[in-house]
């Protein structure tokens, strides 16, 4: 966890006071929820509404709201919103918007849950996230601190949750220091918890397509590539839009369930929600180029595919699939080299590899990014229990002198008995 993260943390683990509710009704009725003052001299309205509800201008206004952060754009904007949402149908969406003098300058898409603690139901706001949607944030124009706070507010003084747990959110998003800033004024305790560390590989044309990479990788990948050349014609075409698309798509489903997913039932095309996911992102993103699908072919039969998602210069890695009977020839790795160089010659100045830091990815990483997962807690009674049952006493326990020393006894122990 980065210093100032931690610091906020910790300032944040004592108990807060009691505040009473607002009596906020959490309806999508885009009924204003709170107002204030904004610094450029107009009205900021807060209020929770539905995705019908947003204008034709909304909408554009999105695409700019994403653009303002670009390593989290692609899993926040509309198409991902929308395609998510279809595919995965949360009982209870969220959608908080905040307005200055009319026009959109603050989304956060959301979803209400109930969930179990030992019988008893805890309330939870959670991110608009799960197992297909790794990076998440709250969207506002560069440097407006003080929407992301009002945001806040609005959650906070809504008593329809125990729980708001963001998860995935990247290092130095200012929606998680607006969020410590809030629950420290409100009374909410708030935990702030590493998740991904993200690999991720800036791309120019000013260095060679393998700067930085290992002398061993690169002689390996030279070598795979060769002995790929002796099977037959290596051939990598990327679909962008249109009838292609869609074939490299069903492409992509075939080769991963031939593979080890298939046979565990975890591939795309064995859970039909996460395919109807890929089926609409590529339905709503394929308009303005948003989804590339690179094919690997091996004397034109596919033995490699990846889904990326491109937003503005980067492009972002989804899914990777490769026929397994070619797996000694590392024909995914091999891909990513020409998706590297087929970016480069196409403007595209990074490759994130998303979620976590496997071995296939991290061999092609020069920087990382953390993910965080923030949790705050009511100061109510379900808010509180919340806390110190699941996290609350493993969390005080760390701050005991030689508590780690303890910790890392026991588990020596443990370890030994027969």
């Amino acid at each position: 966890m980065s210093p100032a993260f931690a610091e906020a943390a910790r300032r944040l683990e004592r108990p807060g006071k009691e505040l009473p509710t607002t009596g906020l009704q959490v309806a999508n009725s885009g009924a204003p929820a709170a107002t204030a003052s904004s610094h450029t001299g107009g009205e900021l309205c807060t209020a929770f509404t539905t995705l019908a509800a947003l204008s034709r201008d909304d909408h554009t206004r999105w695409r700019m709201l994403a653009s303002q952060r670009p390593a989290s754009a692609p899993l926040v904007d509309a198409p991902w919103v929308r395609s998510w949402l279809e595919a995965f149908a949360p009982a209870e969406p969220v959608l908080l918007a905040t307005r200055d003098t009319g026009r959109l300058v603050g989304l956060a898409m959301l979803q209400r849950m109930v969930e179990s603690l030992h019988g008893r139901p805890v309330r939870v706001l959670q991110s608009l996230t799960n197992e297909e949607s790794f990076r998440f944030d709250f969207l506002s124009p560069e440097g407006r601190g003080d929407i992301l706070e009002q945001m806040w507010r609005v959650l906070c003084d809504t008593p329809r949750w125990d729980v708001i747990r963001l998860q995935h959110v990247p290092e130095g998003s200012p929606t998680l220091s607006a969020a410590v800033t809030v629950a420290r004024e409100r009374g909410w305790r708030a935990l702030v918890r590493e998740t991904f560390l993200t690999p991720w590989r800036p791309l120019s044309p000013k260095v060679p397509w393998d700067e930085g990479l290992t002398r061993k990788f690169k002689s390996n990948l030279r070598r795979r590539e060769r002995r790929l050349g002796e099977l037959g014609a290596v051939r990598c075409d990327v679909a962008r839009g249109g009838r292609t698309l869609q074939q490299a798509l069903e492409s992509f489903y075939e080769l991963e369930a031939r593979g080890w997913k298939g046979h565990s039932g975890s591939a795309v095309a064995q859970r039909p929600r996460v395919k109807r996911f890929y089926d609409r992102l590529v339905e709503h993103a394929a308009a303005d180029g948003g989804v590339w699908i690179p094919t690997l072919a091996l004397s034109d039969t596919p033995i490699a595919a990846q889904v990326l998602r491109v937003s503005g210069r980067t492009m972002f890695g989804l899914k990777t699939a490769y026929d397994e009977a070619y797996a000694r020839y590392g024909p995914g790795q091999v891909l990513t080299s020409r998706v590297i160089r087929y970016g480069l010659d196409h403007g595209m100045e990074a490759l994130d590899l998303m979620a976590g830091n496997a071995t296939y990815k991290a061999d092609w990483a020069s920087r990382f990014r953390p993910h965080y997962e923030l949790l705050l807690f009511a100061p109510s009674l379900a808010g509180r229990c919340a806390y110190w049952v699941r996290y609350g006493v493993r969390e005080q326990v760390k701050k005991l002198p030689g508590a780690g020393r303890v910790a890392r006894w026991l588990r020596t122990r443990v370890a030994i008995e027969p």
